[in-house]
């Protein structure tokens, strides 16, 4: 057994590349043993036989062999532990907030509503999607207007009532207003909540950045 081990795994290089080659479509592909930790392991052993026999050659004094098959194992290695790593880095990435500035100008991107810029800031909050490789956020916002600047804000919303928009619609509620987004590209990368609430005098978005 040991001596058919070493012929298949060890002198004929080709082998242990060969088995490497299609667990990986099987890891890729999941076609044997879906859902099951099968591919992975499959994958993972063929890494350690690759790397075995690498190892040989290059003791048998074929180096150039040995170091290319010592290469093609490390990449998979140096692959996941660099996606490890990015993981790692997503998890402990700090909550943010939306800076004051970009405030009146992200409601007016997004609803054509232009809000005075004296405004107070009951919630402001920036997530990170958790275990997101990508930069998925999402954005929690609360403010409070002034009384006085009600009524300028009522107008706008009266108005984007009796016009059409392409960016959304407005509807009313028991507490003021719900502005409601189209279903466009961009709307669909960050789809978001909006509301009025001219009972309390507070405006919210809640944007979620896909």
């Amino acid at each position: 057994m040991t001596e058919l081990l070493k012929k298949y795994l060890l002198i004929k290089w080709w082998i242990p590349l060969l088995f490497f080659g299609i667990s990986f479509i099987i890891f890729i592909t999941g076609i044997i043993l879906p859902n099951t930790d099968f591919g992975f392991n499959l994958f993972a052993f063929s890494i350690l036989t690759l790397l075995i026999s690498s190892i040989w050659q290059i003791i048998k004094g074929k180096k150039k062999t040995g170091f290319a098959l010592l290469s093609t194992a490390l990449t998979p290695i140096f692959a996941l532990g660099f996606m490890a790593y990015l993981f790692a880095g997503t998890m402990n990435k700090p909550d943010e907030k939306l800076a004051s500035e970009r405030i009146e100008p992200l409601i007016r991107e997004k609803t054509d509503l232009t809000i005075p810029n004296d405004f107070e800031i009951l919630e402001n909050l920036i997530e990170h999607t958790e275990g997101a490789f990508d930069s998925d956020y999402s954005i929690g916002l609360k403010i409070k207007y002034h009384e006085s600047e009600e009524k300028h804000i009522t107008e706008q919303i009266h108005n984007g009532i009796k016009s059409k928009s392409e960016k959304g619609i407005w509807k009313r509620n028991l507490n003021g207003f719900d502005f409601e987004h189209n279903e466009n590209e961009i709307n669909r990368a960050e789809p978001f909540y909006f509301k009025v609430d001219t009972l309390s005098n507070t405006i919210e978005l809640n944007l979620m950045h896909l």
